[in-house]
């Protein structure tokens, strides 16, 4: 199954942040692969323009995330290639915080704010957040956690639903009313989602979930109201 396209009203954005990427990154993009970097560790090679086509980030985050006090939260994203080209479309640096488990994050990412942790641990404080994103790394950090030798589908399934449902809910603790998560990358089976969607709903965070085959939306809820915030 493909991937999410851009919509054409995002096209313009998406071609923009690829032109800053040719400038930026030159000699770091693929030639054979349009959205690919040239990277040794097979998880680091999504170009901006990637995660822009797949709208991890739209035209109007970054509109959003121009505005003074407003931040976004990228989790997983060495080596911050996305983020280190928001700056050039106005976002200031101060309102990102890039993260990852490798503690190289702080020199890849600079001068942007960046913090090294596991999002199967417990989250640093760091505040609230407006945007959330997950760029090809909520999927990888489940997968690498899940049995490698298991042949108990139903097993599986619990695992990872109580693997997602942690990292989620503790992004969602960090969101701002009317703030929205995103991740994309390869998503687990409708099962797993309505599974956690549940739990989640029990202990009172109310998300609305829209999950695809490679992408997922999670949005707080107002739970007065009954719609998102």
């Amino acid at each position: 199954m493909k991937r999410k396209k851009a919509p054409a009203s995002q096209r313009p954005f998406v071609e923009r942040v690829r032109e800053l990427e040719e400038r930026l990154f030159a000699g770091k993009l693929r030639e054979d692969e349009p959205g690919m970097m040239q990277e040794e560790r097979k998880f680091w090679r999504f170009r901006p323009s990637h995660h822009a086509a797949t709208g991890l980030l739209t035209q109007e985050d970054v509109a959003l995330l121009s505005q003074p006090g407003k931040r976004l939260l990228s989790v997983g994203a060495m080596p911050a290639y996305l983020e280190r080209l928001l700056p050039e479309l106005g976002v200031p640096a101060e309102n990102i915080l890039v993260t990852d488990t490798d503690p190289d994050i702080t020199d890849a990412a600079a001068p942007l704010p960046a913090l090294a942790f596991d999002m199967h641990g417990t989250w640093p404080e760091t505040g609230t957040f407006d945007r959330i994103i997950f760029p090809e790394s909520l999927c990888i950090a489940i997968r690498d956690r899940l049995p490698k030798e298991e042949n108990d589908d139903h097993h599986l399934d619990e695992r990872e639903a109580e693997l997602l449902t942690a990292i989620l809910k503790q992004a969602l603790m960090r969101l701002r009313p009317a703030g929205i998560l995103r991740a994309n990358g390869p998503m687990s089976h409708p099962n797993v989602m309505h599974a956690v969607a549940a739990t989640l709903q029990e202990e009172g965070l109310a998300p609305v979930m829209d999950c695809k085959r490679f992408f997922l939306t999670v949005q707080r809820q107002d739970e007065t109201q009954g719609t998102p915030a």
